[in-house]
């Protein structure tokens, strides 16, 4: 089910808007001074966040104990998602792992229970907008308002075949990203009253380099991306950047669905993407939680604005930079 659709400003018939008046020379000399004025009052109230950007690079963070905090993770019954739960465990936070698979679910809460934390399961399809509504209410009537939401819940590509499909394109847009709106309108309102939460997302590799074999989970990811920088900033504009934080989660290839991983080994020129275990990339993401990193990179060696550098870098020179990793053109096999 979808959300309700109250937008009225997709009425039709399409009005134009009014037109926009034009400015004398005059008034263009004043915006431009202005703004240089602007500008030049920028340069200066920005050298101590730079000193400060530059010093962080130096410095070991801080950690926060997020000790008998409620965690809630999607996708947490199976890989990543349950490394996550279970480095959250260990940490001393509540879970709760949702997800469709309510089998492994509820074996992965077991294990989490021998951390001495509550845990509980709850089979939900995360991008039914109703559903996680009503998951909200379960979630806080058992283990009480939710501290730290981690969307990880994603479909990856199994099939190379797949990225042409309708149904695997709106399932994906439905599970990848969607799921993240309705979770976090449905947990957010909480955390700014109580001015205490962390929002977390698991992106991708693929959110900074978008794959030409893998289109639609590209998009997702680069949505994803998008959307977690959209909140950072509305938290902020809101006066809520210091209470409630969020991190955004860039991983490799990490070795979770056998398909997926079958599909990268069998394919010429992708097999020498680093492929990491899903319990430290589980434990990468706690570290995170715990520094309010607002960005991550797995491995981190590597950083955000590495990866900045190479989207913006020309299409030729990313295309050879590609195929030198590859060893050579990248030959699918489906």
């Amino acid at each position: 089910m979808t959300a309700p659709n109250t937008d009225r400003h997709l009425t039709l018939p399409y009005e134009w808007a009014e037109p926009v008046p034009l400015k004398t020379s005059l008034q263009r000399a004043r915006e431009v001074f202005a703004t240089l004025l602007n500008l030049l009052a920028f340069a200066f109230e920005s050298v101590p966040l730079w000193w400060e950007t530059l010093v962080a690079q130096f410095v070991t963070p801080s950690s926060k104990n997020i000790s008998g905090q409620t965690a809630l993770v999607t996708g947490g019954a199976n890989g990543l998602g349950q490394s996550i739960a279970i480095a959250l465990a260990k940490e001393g936070c509540n879970v709760a792992v949702v997800d469709v698979d309510e089998t492994n679910a509820r074996e992965t809460v077991a294990n989490l229970r021998r951390y001495n934390v509550s845990a509980e399961a709850y089979k939900v399809d995360v991008s039914d907008y109703e559903a996680v509504r009503q998951l909200g209410r379960d979630v806080e009537r058992d283990l009480g308002p939710v501290d730290i939401l981690v969307n990880n819940a994603g479909i990856l590509p199994t099939s190379f075949s797949q990225d042409a499909l309708p149904s695997h394109i709106e399932r994906s847009m439905g599970v990848n990203v969607l799921s993240s709106f309705w979770t976090t309108q449905t947990f957010i309102d909480s955390m700014i009253r109580r001015r205490k939460g962390h929002i977390v997302a698991i992106s991708s590799i693929a959110g900074y380099i978008a794959p030409g074999w893998a289109k639609t989970y590209a998009t997702t990811k680069f949505a994803l991306r998008g959307f977690m920088d959209a909140l950072e900033d509305d938290l902020y504009l809101r006066g809520q950047a210091n209470h409630v934080h969020t991190t955004t989660v860039f991983p490799f290839a990490f070795n979770t669905r056998k398909q997926a991983i079958s599909l990268l080994k069998a394919s010429s020129g992708l097999t020498r993407l680093p492929i990491y275990e899903p319990a430290m990339v589980g434990e990468t993401v706690v570290r995170a939680i715990k520094t309010n990193q607002r960005k991550v990179v797995v491995p981190e060696v590597l950083k955000p604005y590495q990866l900045s550098i190479y989207e913006n870098l020309p299409i030729k020179i990313r295309q050879l930079l590609t195929r030198t990793m590859a060893q050579g053109e990248v030959k699918l096999v489906d």
